[in-house]
Formats: C-alpha cells, structure tokens, sequence
C-alpha cells in the first residue's frame, strides 16, 4: 500500500458523524465474529463504524478474538496468550460459524488495518487491557495505527482507567471510550470526566436517560452495548444513543435508516 498518508479518507466516516450504528465484531450475524469477512461485509454495507477486540499472543502479536479462550470460536482450545501466532495458525476460526468458512484464520490487528484503515471509524476494545496485564503493548498497539495514518477514525476502549489514563496522557491526538465495569456500572460517566475520555459505552442493562444527559452535557458521547432489535434501537436512538452497536448490521440499518 506504500505511504498510507496518501490514502484517501472517506468523507462520511468522520468521528463526529452521528447518530451511527457500530457492526459489533464485524457483520457477525453473516460471518465468523472478528473475522475479515464479518468486516469486509459490514464495510461494503456502508457500515460508519465497526468493533473488534485485540488479545496479544505468546509472542507478542496483536490478534482480533473475543474471548480469552479459543474455544467458542475455533477448533482449539486454551487460552490466546499460551500460543504464538504461528501456533494460533492450525487452528480454523470459521468451522464453527459455518462450514463455507472452512479454513479460516485468526486475523493479526496490523492486517485489519492494512485493508480497512481510514475507510471506517474502528472501536477497538483492547482486551489485555481489561485484564490490567503488565506488558499492555501501549507503544505497539500506537505504532500501528501511527503506522496506517488512522488517528483520527480509531479509538481505543476498555474498562481500565489505568490505561485509559496513560493513553490521555502519552497519546492525547487518541479517542478514548471508557467501557462498562459491572463492579461500578453507573460510575461509568464520572469515570469518563474524570479521565477526559470522549466516549463511554453502556452496556443495556445498566445504563438510564440521566447518565446519557449527563455525559452529553459534558461533551462525552454515548455508545451502547448492544441491539439487534429494531424497535429497541429506535427507542434508544430516541433517548439519545449516539451509537447503537449491532451483531445484526443490515437489519438494524434498515430499521433506523442510519449506517
């Protein structure tokens, strides 16, 4: 791709275009969740935005799975971090969706912004970062998106003010989005002036009309956590949910008229 500097920024995949729907891990409902085909779908859609989650391996590469373990998702088992990227290659991440998805590969965070960096806002859950691990690979996670010229379409959300503070602090030009702790769900917004954060994103069970005007009042916009229901979406659009996130892409476009 050479300078990614020189790639051109699609014009309606600004951070401020909202009201939005997020296809959560990808267009999942149609491919393996956190796949390259569950993104590519959700971005040929027109999807404004999509979520994944990076884990890191045994040898420190950032891979896009959910779950700390292989399990659900693949034909391996145990946890990410026990294998090397390499080791993570026998495993298939597409016969459990489906068949047609046969030989389907964990995908590398440096190969998903290889193919879709400045084309779409990314939300990238940084999960060894809800873990609070030691080594949070910071610099490396930053170099890569220094790297594909993407700081202004990504921005990184997790549960830890720890991390979330050090991003603020070392890397402010960087979206930050303070996600749900079930220990202190309905600090969720103090958490976020606190830190200066730009984002919060609610899970639906607890979450209510103040907090979404409280963040508002303080510049802070609102994502949920989750819809794939179109009268529910509707109804959240209405109580001013900024970003509706969705397994079920298409059918919530549809339902809202929103991408």
């Amino acid at each position: 791709y050479g300078d990614h500097r020189d790639l051109p920024s699609f014009p309606t995949r600004r951070s401020s275009d909202l009201p939005r729907l997020c296809a959560h891990r990808g267009f999942n409902s149609v491919a393996p969740e956190n796949s390259m085909p569950a993104f590519g779908a959700a971005v040929a859609l027109g999807a404004s935005e999509i979520e994944f989650d990076i884990w890191a391996t045994k040898d420190r590469q950032l891979v896009s799975i959910h779950d700390p373990t292989l399990d659900r998702v693949s034909n391996g088992s145990g946890s990410v971090w026990e294998y090397t990227y390499d080791e993570l290659l026998r495993f298939d991440f597409g016969i459990k969706k489906d068949e047609r998805f046969k030989g389907l590969r964990i995908v590398r965070f440096e190969e998903i912004l290889e193919r879709f960096a400045r084309q779409v806002i990314m939300n990238i859950h940084v999960k060894i970062w809800d873990m609070e691990f030691e080594d949070n690979m910071l610099r490396e996670i930053i170099s890569l998106i220094e790297k594909f010229a993407c700081e202004k379409h990504i921005y990184l959300m997790t549960k830890s003010d720890n991390m979330l503070k050090a991003v603020k602090k070392t890397y402010p030009e960087i979206n930050i989005c303070v996600g749900h702790d079930k220990n202190r769900p309905f600090e969720i917004v103090d958490r976020a002036i606190e830190i200066g954060a730009h984002k919060v994103q609610f899970h639906k069970t607890h979450f209510n009309k103040e907090l979404i005007d409280k963040a508002h009042e303080n510049g802070i916009h609102c994502n949920i956590f989750w819809s794939d229901d179109p009268d529910e979406a509707k109804y959240l659009l209405n109580m001013g949910i900024d970003t509706i996130l969705t397994n079920d892409y298409q059918r919530i476009s549809f339902a809202t008229g929103l991408k």
